[in-house]
């Protein structure tokens, strides 16, 4: 099957959000396979806040109200099969029972409004749809994920990730900061809810509030699909067949006895597990999880040989930065960029863009690409970047000799280029500045090797003897983006 890569919670003006409904459709289409903007609509035990603060949520809700006719209108609009998958839905707020949001099969859903969960739980079922918990790892009765009220008939698969953080478990990176409802609870991990028979597999999504779908580092889903329609990503999300990134697309190839994540297997003393992994950076780490606890691991090299050459290489370019945030001078930086290459090839170009600083009005975009080149224009700045990282990236899949050769030509914000061979982007770095001190900066990394990006592991294991047990991929990067693959379960 294929991996394609989506975003199916995402927010804007349409809601208490930031951004129009059409820069969404815009930047999810610019890099994104599939797409859902699931609008805030409602909370129906929603607290009092001191100084009116659920004003916000009250008059958000209102907003989406009155434009789901034009949501489910651009929703069939943009939806392309074969291009690109749009999907409609919404979230539902709850202290009670925890958030979730709501994806319909087709494009006829209609905008509810429940009193209780028991109430939207019927109205799923009736419309063949998907209630997905999100951000669940909040501590009960402040927008956490309540286990016991999920039925994973209708919730076959959770958001672990997104920009509150990640709900995998109650340690780890990806903390809960970003928001009102406290850190991590460990009664409401997707890995204490697995413990406890639940089979549910996994997603990531951005949750963002930019109109950003799909922003580097806040969350993306990927499932496994023999088509790009509607009816495949969502036939993938009920069947478990899908996993989490928290940015970059790390591809997971995961098979037990030959079923792939999502499966749910009949009792078996011989368990034939194979897992290939592919990054974009080198991979710190990949962990065989049974039943939470790690029993197989595999590393990437960090110091791989150069000869003989691979002959593919992964490439990244991140550009930004700029004056520090005490220095007091915020500024956005337009650039247009283009890579070229003499003797190689660009085998896949993929954008690692971050949701922050919000413009309504600039996009990050592809403007040309070819086998020999990419050109493209972006915009950073510091203040209101996400998680304060005031750079974006470009990464870029190259096939080729040592000797092939890479320039990098920058004509916005100043006129720059930076030109080495691929053995010499193999050892080192390399830097320019735009200007004088503050100014901004553009660097290509050392390339990444396949000894580096590529791993896997395959075991024979007999399970734990102590009844059902559950089975997933973790993986780490040396950059610190990750992935969770769904689970597979094996029955005593």
């Amino acid at each position: 099957m294929n991996i394609y890569w989506g975003d199916i919670h995402n927010h804007n003006a349409v809601g208490y959000a930031q951004g129009s409904l059409e820069r969404s459709f815009e930047v999810a289409r610019e890099h994104l396979d599939f797409f859902a903007h699931a609008g805030h609509s409602q909370w129906p035990d929603m607290p009092i806040m001191p100084g009116n603060a659920h004003m916000k949520w009250v008059n958000g809700f209102a907003v989406m109200r009155r434009a789901w006719p034009e949501v489910k209108r651009m929703t069939r609009a943009w939806n392309e099969p074969g291009e690109f998958a749009c999907l409609l839905g919404y979230e539902f707020h709850s202290s009670s029972w925890g958030d979730y949001h709501i994806i319909f099969p087709g494009d006829d859903g209609e905008l509810r409004y429940f009193a209780t969960l028991d109430g939207l739980k019927r109205y799923v079922r009736r419309a063949g749809a998907i209630m997905v918990p999100h951000h669940p790892g909040y501590p009960r009765l402040w927008r956490g994920q309540l286990w016991e009220h999920v039925d994973t008939d209708l919730s076959p698969i959770a958001e672990i990730i997104s920009e509150h953080g990640g709900a995998e478990r109650d340690r780890g990176p990806h903390d809960y900061i970003r928001h009102s409802m406290g850190g991590r609870a460990t009664g409401s991990t997707w890995q204490w809810a697995l413990d406890r028979g639940m089979k549910l597999g996994c997603v990531a999504s951005t949750d963002d509030h930019l109109g950003f779908p799909g922003a580097w580092g806040e969350g993306i889903a990927a499932v496994l699909a023999e088509e790009l329609t509607r009816e495949a990503v969502v036939d993938a999300l009920r069947s478990r067949r899908c996993y989490a990134v928290s940015g970059d697309r790390i591809e997971i190839d995961f098979t037990l006895n030959g079923e792939p994540m999502g499966s749910d297997l009949p009792p078996t003393e011989a368990r034939s597990i194979a897992v290939a992994v592919r990054g974009w950076d080198e991979i710190s780490m990949v962990e065989l999880i049974r039943n939470g606890e790690p029993i197989a691991r595999a590393f990437g090299r960090q110091k791989p040989r150069l000869e003989p050459w691979p002959g593919r290489v992964r490439c990244h370019v991140r550009y930004g930065w700029g004056p520090w945030a005490t220095l007091a001078m915020p500024r956005t930086c337009d650039w247009e960029m283009t890579v070229s290459l003499e003797g190689a090839t660009i085998r896949d170009a993929v954008a690692a863009w971050q949701s922050g600083p919000y413009d309504e009005g600039r996009r990050d975009r592809v403007l040309q690409r070819s086998g020999s080149a990419c050109r493209w224009r972006s915009f950073t700045a510091r203040e209101g970047a996400f998680a304060e990282d005031p750079t974006k990236r470009m990464y870029f899949d190259i096939q080729g000799p040592s000797d092939a050769r890479l320039r990098l030509q920058v004509t916005r914000p100043v006129p720059l280029t930076i030109e080495r061979t691929l053995g010499e982007l193999a050892r080192r770095s390399v830097t320019e500045f735009t200007g004088p001190f503050t100014s901004e900066n553009v660097q290509i990394e050392r390339l990444v090797l396949p000894a580096s990006y590529e791993t896997g592991i395959e075991i024979e294991d007999e399970g734990s003897g102590e009844g059902t047990d559950y089975y997933y991929v973790r993986v780490t990067q040396a950059n610190g983006q990750m992935a969770w693959s769904s689970p597979i379960w094996v029955e005593q």
